[in-house]
């Protein structure tokens, strides 16, 4: 599994899911960004229609997930892989 970027709180980002239907996706170039503070992670799912429901993986422990929006399917799976928790 890729490791938090260094800009990360100690702890690292808090990677439970929010639900049992999420999954956990991270950008396929997040390791070459240099933006302050971004992991790379969402949690996703996958709606009815296919695309992907988002939400936030939070920075450190005892942040709260927050709903990210839908992206579609193309540009989801062109940009992010699933990875283990």
């Amino acid at each position: 599994m890729p490791r938090p970027s260094s800009h990360d709180d100690e702890e690292g980002p808090d990677l439970t899911p929010p639900a049992e239907d999420y999954e956990l996706y991270r950008h396929k170039d997040a390791g070459n960004m240099a933006t302050r503070n971004w992991h790379g992670y969402y949690w996703a799912r996958r709606t009815e229609k296919g695309d992907y429901e988002i939400r936030t993986v939070a920075s450190s422990l005892g942040e709260p997930s927050a709903l990210g929006g839908v992206f579609p399917k193309k540009g989801f799976e062109e940009h992010y892989e699933k990875v283990d928790p």
